[in-house]
């Protein structure tokens, strides 16, 4: 992506990428901004990034690599990566760093008084997160989380943006143009993807062989073996040798959309690409055995999880059937129709801070009734809210959201619960969440 040089572009903007996951979350961002700023990209050298970087068309600077698997490691890495970052942010002087969590460049940004602004969804790396969250200015965080959770990682409530459903979500509605990088290759519909566990992640536990029993399993499958291809993307390249044994492709290949985007059937343990498959309506099966973060509990109330085998091939066999593949997508959409788009939540900050201020005037404008209601059913669709959380969120005045909650649980829109203090929260019934997705529809319809 060359850099622009119009006068017109004041502001730059610093990308900072340390996963895959970055680059497709970031690309969209980019193409939704860049006649209007400068980006400049810093990318660390792990898992194929700078591949999917060449796919896509973007220039960037390549900084260190993955420290691998042992803290020293990690920490030799850390302070590589800072003192190839410093010069490069010194040197560029951009006025904001996005990142999702890169320590390093949370921290050189910090050192130089630029915005870091981040994004929030596993709490278990709590060492990490206490490196990132306290020195970021802004940070995006799913709405399931609670304040007390946020808190312990060391994020201060006033610097988050909430957005609700999953981080993945940045694939909400987007439009898969590219050619199908499995049939390019060969690999004809239906494709069963496959995509193994985390082994550099500080959380990753003692290493099972679930998924591979798995695909074992589904690769001998005499009835069905000929009906399908099964396709690795592996990590590292102990993955890619350990998987090539069994009668499977192995895809080492970067292609300009997500590869999820063109599987028929997503199986494995991989945590954000389960989340992006079940967000483009592909089924997933989740075979993770180690401790879940919060995102993946609530993904699992969506998808199949199942650390046994045999189990793991029966799911991918139905989802293959057309009518069980279509059931799963009607019903992702549903619940994806209620989720929001992290990139157009951070665009329009970007907005706020830097270009627009007058779209606080257009957010202020007079609400109708209708909308109201909608939007309380909206912020309580994924976990409890007391009324002040409502009130809030949605800048209504406590009077206004008792009376309306109050309306809506009479019309069974909402539901009521109690803590063991005595506290009310109110959440969003199947019914509202019904409601929800036809108000979106006829909204669409109509614009």
């Amino acid at each position: 992506m060359p850099k622009k040089q119009t006068a017109s572009l004041s502001k730059k903007i610093m990308i900072a990428i340390s996963t895959p996951f970055q680059v497709n979350f970031f690309y969209p961002l980019i193409k939704r901004l860049e006649n209007r700023f400068e980006f400049v990209i810093a990318a660390r050298n792990h898992d194929r990034i700078f591949s999917i970087l060449d796919a896509k068309g973007l220039d960037y600077v390549p900084i260190g690599k993955h420290g691998g698997p042992e803290l020293d490691g990690k920490l030799l890495a850390y302070a590589q990566n800072v003192q190839q970052l410093t010069p490069i942010i010194k040197d560029e002087k951009p006025d904001l760093v996005l990142t999702e969590r890169w320590p390093e460049a949370v921290r050189v940004a910090f050192g130089f008084n630029i915005p870091a602004w981040t994004i929030y969804y596993d709490e278990r790396e709590q060492h990490v997160n206490r490196m990132v969250f306290p020195l970021s200015s802004k940070v995006f965080a799913p709405s399931f989380y609670t304040h007390t959770e946020m808190r312990e990682n060391g994020i201060d409530l006033e610097k988050i943006v909430w957005f609700r459903g999953f981080h993945t979500c940045y694939l909400k509605d987007q439009e898969i143009n590219s050619k199908n990088p499995f049939k390019e290759l060969g690999y004809e519909s239906p494709i069963v993807l496959i995509r193994p566990e985390p082994e550099f992640a500080t959380f990753f536990s003692q290493k099972q062989d679930v998924l591979e029993r798995s695909v074992r399993l589904l690769s001998n499958n005499h009835g069905f073996k000929n009906d399908f291809n099964i396709v690795v993307l592996p990590r590292t390249k102990n993955q890619a040798s350990c998987y090539a044994k069994y009668p499977v492709a192995i895809f080492d290949e970067a292609s300009h959309e997500n590869p999820v985007a063109f599987a028929d059937v997503t199986i494995g343990a991989a945590e954000t690409m389960l989340m992006e498959a079940f967000v483009l309506g592909r089924p997933a099966i989740s075979t993770m055995y180690w401790q879940e973060s919060k995102p993946v509990t609530e993904l699992h109330k969506y998808i199949p999880h199942s650390n046994d085998p045999k189990e793991v091939v029966a799911k991918t066999l139905n989802y293959l059937n057309p009518k069980e593949k279509q059931e799963f997508q009607e019903r992702a959409k549903l619940i994806v129709n209620l989720m929001e788009n992290p990139v157009l939540k951070m665009e329009e900050e970007i907005n706020r801070v830097y270009e627009e201020p007058e779209l606080e005037a257009k957010a202020s404008k007079r609400r109708s009734q209708l909308e109201i209601h909608m939007m309380i059913l909206n912020l309580a669709a994924f976990r409890p809210l007391k009324l002040t959380h409502i009130m809030q969120a949605g800048n209504l005045s406590y009077s206004k959201v008792k009376e309306d909650v109050v309306w809506l649980k009479i019309k069974g829109l909402l539901t009521e619960s109690h803590d063991l203090s005595g506290g009310q929260y109110f959440k969003t019934t199947s019914e509202g969440l019904q409601l929800l997705a036809d108000f979106k529809k006829i909204n669409e319809r109509l614009s």
